[in-house]
């Protein structure tokens, strides 16, 4: 079973709103669950987004330096969600957070190069813009460089709903679908193999 992206957004909004989950319970959710499906591995390159998202992937990243991975965070973007920044306070206590700013990407290369696990928290299915030329860079040297590439919900880049690139994207290995998995996710290869988190949304029987 699949679901679109505005589907989406009404099961986790009447979870929040509703049933009074809280949101940083359900990032909590995502992380860990993908935590315990690559915790087998033991270098990590984390690339994250400043949204949801990128939320999602400074959990992954707590949980395995908790677990004494070496774990190593790059954070891109701008305006932070603000359970994005709840979670950067919480891992700044932990490790340094590097910051991918300009053309500069060579400490990023030489990271995805040396660690197992590239981990692509960049953006995710609220994407509905063509990437500008650094995001589409950004992505050039994931692709690249990533000996083994790990999706957070879906590839950074690509539509939820119809698959279609905008301007490139990330190629998975594996991608982790959080709560379910997206319609566009089944018509691009680049979601690699795909599996499901469950988190803990609502939903009702017929839905």
């Amino acid at each position: 079973m699949t679901i679109s992206k505005n589907k989406m957004i009404e099961l986790e909004k009447r979870t929040i709103e509703e049933f009074k989950i809280d949101s940083l319970i359900l990032m909590e959710n995502a992380g860990m669950g993908i935590f315990r499906e690559i915790n087998q591995y033991d270098s990590f390159t984390i690339i994250c987004g400043k949204g949801n998202n990128g939320g999602d992937g400074l959990v992954i990243a707590r949980h395995l330096i908790l677990n004494g991975k070496t774990v190593e965070v790059f954070v891109v973007g701008d305006k932070e969600t603000e359970d994005f920044s709840k979670n950067l306070e919480i891992i700044k206590k932990l490790t340094d957070i590097k910051y991918i700013e300009g053309d500069n990407f060579n400490e990023l290369i030489e990271s995805i190069e040396v660690n197992e696990i590239t981990v692509d928290a960049i953006f995710g299915t609220g994407l509905n813009r063509k990437l500008n030329k650094f995001y589409r860079s950004l992505i050039d040297i994931i692709n690249i460089h990533g000996n083994y590439i790990i999706g957070v919900d879906i590839p950074s880049g690509m539509d939820a709903d119809t698959g279609e690139e905008y301007g490139n994207c990330v190629a998975c290995n594996v991608t982790y679908a959080i709560s379910d998995i997206k319609k566009g996710e089944l018509l691009n290869s680049n979601v690699g193999e795909l599996k499901k988190v469950y988190i803990g949304i609502v939903r009702y029987k017929d839905e």
